[in-house]
């Protein structure tokens, strides 16, 4: 697997690898890899298998660190601290998402490739994997931190726009290091905007009853 990743980090999709190139590569016997894998699409599945499983707990864990405290979205008492705490949710989320991507760089560079790539084994275990931090994504908001006013359907279709505008963000974040910490923070005013404008067509009584200020961002 590290073999294939580091060559198809390049400039190639797993599917244009050779299986002699990537066995010597490893140094193995060719015939080795079918002890493993039946193909490179089986290889590429569970390449994404194992960091999907990875990025999807530390997302969240990383999630229930407000709820752990005791924090819910529902029941903000004071509306600028509460949006100040969803802000620094947001913040949490972005930096963990980053540094995963920098820490695996040849392997999320060859997922995003596989995204749009030649296989459609690989593009649906790809979009399987960003549907599932959607959904990670919704149950945690919805459930544990009870975020109101926004109806599951909604939440949905905002988790999928994040998850989706993050892997441009991502691949920013990998080519253009010296602009870092503005890229991390558009990525948090992003995501904030989605929520606070999807809050605001909800439950504009709600806004105006509590007087909500919004931080400035």
């Amino acid at each position: 697997m590290e073999a294939a990743l580091e060559l198809a980090a390049t400039t190639r999709s797993l599917a244009n690898l050779g299986l002699r190139e990537v066995a010597r590569h490893a140094g193995l016997n060719p015939n080795t890899f079918y002890r493993h894998f039946k193909d490179f699409d089986e290889l590429g599945v569970a390449m994404l298998r194992d960091l999907g499983t990875e990025l999807r707990a530390g997302l969240r864990e990383r999630r229930m660190h407000p709820a752990a405290r005791g924090f819910r979205l529902s029941d903000i008492g004071d509306p600028a601290t509460g949006l100040d705490q969803a802000q620094e949710l947001a913040r949490e989320s972005v930096g963990l998402v980053l540094d995963f991507v920098m820490e695996h760089r040849e392997a999320y560079t060859v997922g995003i490739r596989e995204l749009h790539g030649p296989s459609p084994v690989m593009r649906k275990a790809m979009q399987d994997l960003l549907e599932g931090i959607a959904r990670d994504m919704t149950e945690d908001l919805l459930g544990v931190l009870k975020l109101p006013a926004i109806t599951p359907e909604e939440m949905i279709e905002i988790a999928r726009v994040i998850v989706r505008q993050m892997v441009f963000f991502s691949m920013d974040y990998l080519e253009q290091p010296e602009r870092h910490a503005q890229i991390k923070r558009q990525a948090e005013r992003f995501i904030l905007l989605l929520f606070w404008g999807a809050l605001a067509a909800r439950a504009p009584e709600l806004i105006v009853q509590s007087g909500l200020r919004f931080p400035e961002l």
